[in-house]
């Protein structure tokens, strides 16, 4: 596994704790979950980049099948604390140990933005590999462009990696295996782009 990668689990371990305590509450994308929620047509989803279990938990409180992976070790031992209704896997979300046409959904909060984009089309095929036919997806990532190593003085100032995209170019990454029928683009400290998206039967 890469540099860029490793470097940032080792952040997310390090830090995982106060990750937790920092970011445990949904209220601020209690809207989107909602969103993701009404659009679901199954039980099945697939959270990528679970972290400490917070949305996890929300799906599965509300009887959703939930399945989460991550690749911090740390994140993932709170995570099975915080949401014990769920499955939780140490896992590369651009290489998913799951069958072809599995999930209902996948859930990608602030995840898919840690791949380089090198391997951001790999990684978007495993997703339409796993998800059933005219399955849900939703990303998340932040508004801005190009990609590298970020601190954060939340977190020691230790660095993790981040792709940065604009609107466009997230749809055009998209196009062709997946058809976006919502963005809803939220203005913070950080800009963050979510869209929602169905499987297309190729």
């Amino acid at each position: 596994m890469e540099d860029t990668i490793l470097k940032t689990i080792r952040t997310y371990d390090k830090y995982a704790e106060k990750y937790f305590q920092i970011n445990n509450s949904i209220d601020e994308i209690k809207n989107l979950l909602e969103i993701f929620v009404e659009n679901l047509n199954g039980e099945k989803i697939l959270d990528v980049g679970c972290g400490h279990g917070r949305d996890a938990k929300f799906f599965s409180d509300l009887g959703y099948e939930i399945t989460g992976v991550d690749l911090s070790e740390k994140l993932l031992e709170i995570a099975r604390k915080n949401a014990p209704k769920a499955e939780f896997y140490l896992m590369d979300m651009r290489n998913l140990a799951f069958p072809s046409d599995y999930f209902d959904g996948i859930w990608a909060c602030a995840s898919f933005l840690h791949i380089p984009k090198k391997d951001s089309r790999k990684t978007l095929d495993e997703f339409y590999r796993v998800l059933k036919p005219n399955g849900l997806l939703y990303l998340s990532v932040k508004e801005g462009y190009g990609e590298g190593f970020v601190k954060s003085a939340q977190y020691g100032n230790e660095e993790r990696y981040f792709a940065f995209y604009n609107s466009k170019e997230l749809k055009e990454l998209v196009k062709g295996k997946f058809k976006v029928f919502n963005e809803i683009i939220e203005k913070k400290k950080d800009n963050w782009i979510n869209i929602f998206a169905r499987k297309l039967n190729l």
